[in-house]
């Protein structure tokens, strides 16, 4: 009864008229995608916002004609059918914000995407995956004698980028989820053995209703050990962080605890610390760590239904898509067989 009298109390704050109503609802449509999606649909929606002021067109008429003819020039122009599909969800989430019936469910606009997908056939090239040796690579790089002992005098971006690689790939875990970390999510423990106890929270690797929780052993004999990196980590974050672990840089090039840094920018840090290495960053993306991670799991003899587990995949094919099958990967495989069959 009493949190009843609470509830309704919190309600009659608010004005019970069907224009403040509408208004909550508004706010909540807006709320309707994540914090990095409303960037992106921020940054390609311009493009919509610049065409209608350019031809004179009503930004949120309900004539598909403009849409048309504004998705078939970035098409022609781009060629890139991931970018007319992103501005067309962006011209949708605005339309749906407004409560307005958006023309990007018109029949035409159907018609015309599966024109885009045969005049522009391409085939997704899949990014390489992070490799052990690549992650070795980028841990020499960290505790090389200019940064100190253990890294501690290395820049914030050189930390997090490794450290949130080094936690895709052992982790399979997706960079929204790792994103999301702070430092009570990451435990170190020593019993049984060293091991890091990590929680994902609300991400989409919690198929089993476990908190999605992931382990990671201690290898103290690499020279990436991603418990080792987690330490010294934490020791460069200082005793009293407790913000963010993939933070935002502060205007003085400080840890920001209160902001996590955004895609763009996880994904631009990773390709200049790719190329500064001697590696084609244009070859590695979102998901080059946990694609590392999973097909060196599977070449040590992992079975798809570890990797399911592991990776918090629902379905049962998932897996089988991270594993790298390129010419170097299946080289690797069949040397691993060669190695069974004479000991």
């Amino acid at each position: 009864m009493e949190s009843q009298s609470s509830n309704s109390s919190v309600v009659g704050v608010y004005d019970s008229s069907l224009s403040a109503g509408l208004d909550i609802a508004q706010y909540y449509l807006s709320n309707s995608v994540k914090g990095s999606t409303k960037q992106q649909y921020d940054r390609i929606y311009d493009i919509w916002r610049n065409f209608c002021r350019e031809n004179d067109v009503e930004e949120f008429g309900g004539d598909h004609k403009p849409l048309v003819a504004c998705l078939s020039f970035v098409m022609m122009q781009s060629g890139s059918y991931a970018k007319v599909e992103m501005l067309r969800a962006a011209i949708a989430h605005e339309y749906r914000i407004r409560m307005l019936s958006s023309p990007t469910t018109h029949e035409t606009i159907s018609v015309l995407f599966r024109g885009f997908k045969n005049a522009h056939p391409h085939e997704r090239q899949a990014r390489l995956p992070i490799t052990e040796e690549i992650l070795i690579k980028m841990c020499a790089q960290l505790y090389q004698p200019i940064h100190g002992r253990d890294g501690l005098l290395a820049s914030v971006v050189l930390w997090r980028t490794i450290w949130r690689i080094c936690l895709e790939y052992h982790t399979l875990g997706r960079f929204s989820d790792i994103v999301k970390l702070k430092r009570q999510d990451v435990i170190y423990e020593s019993s049984p053995s060293p091991h890091l106890k990590i929680i994902f929270k609300g991400g989409k690797n919690d198929q089993y209703s476990e908190g999605s929780e992931r382990v990671v052993a201690a290898h103290p004999d690499s020279q990436s050990c991603p418990v080792k990196l987690t330490i010294n980590y934490f020791q460069f974050l200082g005793p009293s962080y407790v913000g963010y672990l993939v933070p935002s840089c502060t205007p003085q090039n400080k840890p920001n605890p209160e902001k996590a840094v955004p895609y763009s920018g996880a994904l631009s840090d990773l390709k200049k610390l790719l190329t500064s290495l001697g590696y084609d960053s244009s070859l590695y993306g979102e998901h080059s760590g946990k694609r590392g991670g999973a097909t060196s799991a599977a070449a040590n003899g992992a079975t798809d239904k570890q990797l399911k587990r592991l990776g918090g995949w629902r379905s049962d094919s998932m897996p089988a898509k991270y594993v790298d099958l390129s010419v170097p990967s299946r080289i690797l495989l069949s040397e691993l067989l060669h190695k069974k069959s004479h000991p």
